[in-house]
């Protein structure tokens, strides 16, 4: 995602909520962190694991398993050990059992890994993949599968949002934070949450401010300061909640993190797991104006992240999962932008977003075959400009009811282009008139000439 003198590189490839299979995954057991070393130690049971039977256990490459139980305390022969296939920053892992079974309902594993700890030094790049310790802190997010991930292959679906009842030790560090509950100031913890969360841990040293079961962690904000920033997030939200209609609830929790990589300076990068939301590089006391308001491209940003309680890993699936998972986060912003800080801002902001689609050459979404063809340009630049084509000609209105319904749609199944024209007609939108606009700005080969126009036509 691109904003005016904000620079932040959004790492989102993996993902923030996993709320489309009926099942819930629960995961317990015990974690030992040690700081100094980098030493992690896992024993961990998986339970109520949905019926599966094309599946992967995923878990970082880092991590080395000690082994698989069953319900009996029985070891589970187990490939993936052996000329393992590498999917992201995991190992695949299935059990030797028979082809025609099932992932078992639950399952026991032990497993540790050493990860290197910076301190004067850096690596070559961070991003939300890497297991990232320093001297101060510990990330370690969803993506990185420090804990088994399960795979749906014939679904094309990581389920990694899990309800937890976690003992987290740290040896080196006085503060844990795992998504979805409050951090503890302490070296040995319990962490419980019944409604399913993607496992983002962040340990360490640091301090942290609560308003009102919000937090802000590892910075030194003012009590003040960081109540008018979640009064700027409620206003967001409620922003979000009010234009489609579905409610927002959740706590927020905003970290500081330290990169692992040497960075230019006044450069950053944030991510979102989910209703977490972590930076690096940004001054919390900068985020608000001498109003007590958002500068307008925080605005936008967080529109785009807090889009994500939407479009989160329930849309993530089959070869367009970059579109709707990115793109429509995107749109979302467009709107926060306009709501909260003006038609002449997002004018300016949808005109600038011309200029990156110059001399870049995409392929019309009905002929996508592989979902890495939706790339970083076409999901978080010339996709959203689409849509917002999309509302421009059948109204706001129409397109929020469009997205109920297509979010209807993902808790099932997985989104396609005949969903999305589904959903058009269910919210009234003819039929007719949305293969116009198909055949203009979605299956046409010039179709980002067309949305180019249609853009300079309406803000210029």
């Amino acid at each position: 995602m691109k904003a005016s003198n904000f620079i932040f590189v959004v790492f989102i490839t993996v993902l923030i909520t996993s709320n489309t299979i009926s099942a819930q995954i629960h995961i317990s057991g015990s974690v030992e962190i040690d700081m100094n070393s980098g030493l992690i130690i896992c024993d961990l049971n998986l339970s109520n694991i949905p019926k599966i039977k094309e599946y992967h256990i995923l878990l970082n490459k880092g991590m080395n398993i000690k082994y698989f139980k069953n319900g009996q305390d029985e070891l589970i022969r187990y490939n993936g050990y052996y000329d393992g296939k590498i999917r992201g920053e995991a190992i695949e892992y299935n059990f030797e059992i028979d082809s025609t079974a099932y992932i078992p309902e639950g399952f026991q594993i032990t497993y540790s890994g050493a990860f290197p700890v910076y301190k004067n030094d850096y690596n070559q790049f961070d991003d939300k993949g890497i297991i990232a310790i320093n001297k101060r802190t510990l990330r370690a997010t969803e993506q990185t599968k420090w804990y088994p991930v399960i795979y749906d292959s014939e679904n094309d679906k990581l389920i990694d949002s899990y309800s937890y009842d976690l003992m987290i030790g740290i040896k080196g560090g006085n503060t844990i934070f795992i998504n979805g509950t409050a951090p503890k100031r302490a070296t040995d913890a319990h962490f419980v949450s019944e409604k399913p969360f993607p496992l983002l841990l962040f340990a360490g040293n640091y301090n942290f401010i609560e308003n009102h079961g919000d937090y802000i962690l590892n910075t030194l904000v003012t009590k003040e300061n960081a109540e008018v920033i979640f009064e700027n997030i409620e206003l967001i939200k409620n922003n979000l909640s009010n234009n489609l209609g579905l409610e927002f609830t959740d706590n927020i929790y905003l970290i500081n993190h330290t990169a692992i990589n040497k960075r230019r300076k006044g450069s950053s990068w944030g991510f979102n797991t989910y209703p977490t939301f972590a930076f690096t590089g940004l001054d919390f006391e900068k985020l608000i104006d001498a109003d007590g308001k958002f500068f307008d491209h925080h605005f936008r940003y967080f529109g785009h992240e807090f889009g994500h309680n939407y479009f989160g890993s329930n849309v993530m699936s089959g070869n367009l999962g970059w579109f709707w998972l990115e793109s429509f986060a995107e749109y979302l912003s467009y709107n926060t932008a306009e709501d909260l800080s003006g038609k002449q801002f997002l004018s300016e902001v949808l005109i600038g977003q011309l200029k990156y689609l110059k001399d870049d050459n995409f392929i019309p979404l009905n002929q996508i075959e592989n979902r890495n063809e939706i790339g970083e340009t076409y999901r978080y630049v010339l996709a959203p400009l689409m849509l917002k084509c999309f509302e421009d000609k059948f109204g706001r209105n129409k397109m929020n009811l469009v997205i109920q319904y297509l979010l209807e749609f993902a808790k099932n199944e997985t989104l396609t282009l005949q969903l999305w024209k589904k959903s058009a007609i269910k919210s009234g939108i003819k039929k007719e008139a949305f293969e116009e606009f198909e055949r203009d700005f979605i299956t046409d080969e010039k179709f980002k000439q067309n949305i180019i126009n249609e853009i300079v036509k309406n803000y210029s």
